[in-house]
């Protein structure tokens, strides 16, 4: 038995020495209140739900209409206490968000970008057919901020495949690092093999090039050999991920320890300007005419320019009042100035 996380199997399937980092960031602190609303409205319990944000809110609503919709008439079950699942060759407890007993269905809610979670929902629905001596079992998940519904439908042999091989493959004592999209969420990304020999390696080549190389020419021969391409691809994708780091810090050496740090400056901003949802209903309405597109397509909130423009053709008075001014921000920028200096 192992003590991995439904959560973690995704990325371990990737990458068989994957481990979580214990601290949460912003987005999975922002799921978790979702999740709380989302059972919350299920059970008649509003509280989570008028804690969330406007978007928030139209997002989870979304949610609940649409597993209500799922189950059909049927009970759905939201209480946390009752959504324990316990998966074979999983010592860890998993839970769900919701669960349709009479349709052998079960459901999560998903905040955020669309991503796979093939592997996590095995394991719900092996320990849910474990538990209920059923051979098939279908797992819902409930995209709330793109409202999309994916679904995916398992029979025992199938899941217990799955969720076996990649216990298998993490608690293997040879197992070998993989670089993947998930490389970020990593405890270990900063000193992963496959994580730092890439961008040391890297560095030495570019170190060693002539000045007269030619970039059409390392492209021709990157396009030229799928296997390079593909290991190229993927240092890139890592370096991403190394560079926006140092960009963060480099901007906080630079604001708070005054360090001058060549070709780059750091620039002020003025916060942009917006109106929020409820201004766009309200103009909208007093147009009658297209609140239901606008509304849908302006993502929750409309800057400040565009939204001026709608009132101007649609005959509506601009409630100024209504204007949201953001903070302002500092931003990390190339001096251009200060390259083109030699």
């Amino acid at each position: 038995m192992s003590a991995i996380r439904h959560s973690a199997l995704d990325k371990l399937d990737l990458c068989p020495c994957f481990e979580s980092n214990p601290v949460s960031g912003p987005a999975a602190e922002r799921g978790t209140r979702m999740d709380l609303a989302f059972r919350g409205l299920l059970m008649g319990e509003r509280q989570p739900f008028l804690a969330l944000s406007d978007l928030e809110q139209d997002s989870v609503m979304w949610a609940v209409q649409t597993a209500k919709d799922v189950a059909c008439y049927h009970e759905i079950i939201s209480d946390e206490a009752r959504l324990k699942v316990v998966t074979p060759h999983l010592s860890h407890v998993g839970t769900e968000d919701a669960r349709v007993e009479a349709l052998c269905l079960s459901m999560d809610l998903k905040s955020g970008q669309l991503r796979s979670y093939h592997k996590q929902q095995a394991a719900y629905a092996l320990g849910n057919m474990a538990r209920t001596f059923t051979d098939k079992w279908e797992c819902v998940l409930l995209f709330c901020d793109q409202q999309e519904v994916v679904h995916y439908r398992y029979t025992y042999d199938e899941a217990e495949q799955w969720v076996k091989g990649i216990v298998d493959s993490a608690n293997d004592p040879n197992k070998q690092p993989c670089a993947n999209e998930y490389c970020s969420w990593c405890i270990k990304k900063d000193t992963c093999v496959s994580r730092t020999a890439p961008v040391v390696e890297t560095l030495a080549v570019v170190e060693s090039q002539p000045s007269g190389v030619s970039l059409e020419a390392l492209k021709v021969g990157l396009l030229a050999d799928p296997e390079r391409l593909g290991t190229f691809l993927t240092t890139n994708a890592i370096f991403e991920d190394f560079v926006d780091d140092l960009k963060i810090k480099a901007k906080a050496l630079m604001l708070h320890a005054h360090v001058v740090v060549p070709g780059w400056k750091l620039q002020e901003e003025a916060g942009r300007e917006h109106f929020d949802r409820l201004a766009i209903v309200s103009a909208a309405v007093a147009g009658k005419s297209g609140l239901d597109d606008l509304v849908a397509n302006c993502g929750g909130k409309m800057t400040g320019t565009k939204f001026r423009e709608w009132c101007a053709k649609m005959g509506v008075k601009v409630s100024e009042e209504k204007a949201i001014v953001g903070k302002d921000i500092v931003k990390l920028v190339a001096d251009k100035k200060k390259a083109r200096v030699k």
